[in-house]
């Protein structure tokens, strides 16, 4: 998908998937998350998906299913973590030095923008309207750039396993 015509479906359909993943997840941190997801989710299967419906209904499809999944996936965990002990074992916390290190190293790779706007929105913990500014784009296009780097890592990530 060209990237203006994803940029004016992303700033034309996000406030309303935004509002309706508020109302399933009634947290905006997870609302917001799994808005950017559902965009990515699109973007990536476009060529497959069929015509029979609007881009928005389409987004809210994909973002529902996000959410039942997350949601799914949280039952499952909620239990294992109440049997976990409060530290974990030397393996365990050499594994987490080793997955930073392969965060750290898939990150150098990313080409620019997504390693500055990664960077600055990780390291640096600025918004993405300090983060938009400072490059001269929209806080949408600091927001898609930010979930396309962190899609790209957990892609590597995943296929280092």
């Amino acid at each position: 998908m060209d990237q203006q015509v994803f940029q004016v479906l992303y700033e034309t359909h996000y406030k309303a998937l935004l509002h309706y993943l508020l109302s399933l997840c009634g947290n905006r941190y997870d609302a917001e998350d799994l808005a950017h997801e559902a965009f990515l989710k699109y973007e990536k299967g476009l060529p497959s998906f069929r015509k029979d419906c609007s881009d928005y209904t389409m987004l809210c499809t994909i973002a529902r299913n996000l959410f039942l999944n997350r949601k799914r996936k949280d039952a499952r965990i909620a239990p294992l973590e109440e049997d976990l002990p409060e530290q974990g074992s030397m393996e365990e916390q050499l594994s987490d030095k080793e997955q930073a290190r392969q965060i750290h190293e898939i990150l150098l790779e990313l080409p620019d923008p997504y390693k500055e706007v990664f960077m600055l929105k990780v390291f640096g913990e600025l918004d993405f309207k300090t983060i938009a500014k400072l490059f001269g784009k929209s806080e949408s296009w600091a927001k898609m750039t930010y979930y396309r780097a962190k899609a790209r890592i957990i892609d590597k990530l995943e296929g280092a396993k």
